[in-house]
């Protein structure tokens, strides 16, 4: 499992983690924002502060925190 796509990251992990299966589609909405985000060439004119909105980065945060805590979840704990 190596790649930049939450989605296909989380099909993987399904293989063995099925439960990680429904969470797909949150990670595709995530895939949306990678080129955009992170190149500053990654849209056809301006920048991406000019084209997203404080409520879709924090739509993504929580989307993104929704993965996390599921992976969490469903790692083995490691008490220190």
């Amino acid at each position: 499992m190596w790649g930049h796509s939450v989605a296909v990251l989380l099909r993987d992990a399904a293989s063995f983690r099925p439960e990680l299966a429904d969470l797909r589609p949150t990670g595709a909405a995530l895939d949306k924002f990678y080129i955009t985000t992170r190149y500053p060439n990654g849209l056809p004119d301006g920048v991406p502060a000019d084209a997203y909105t404080e409520p879709e980065a924090s739509d993504a945060i929580a989307k993104a925190s929704t993965i996390i805590a599921a992976v969490r979840q469903r790692l083995p704990r490691q008490d220190v």
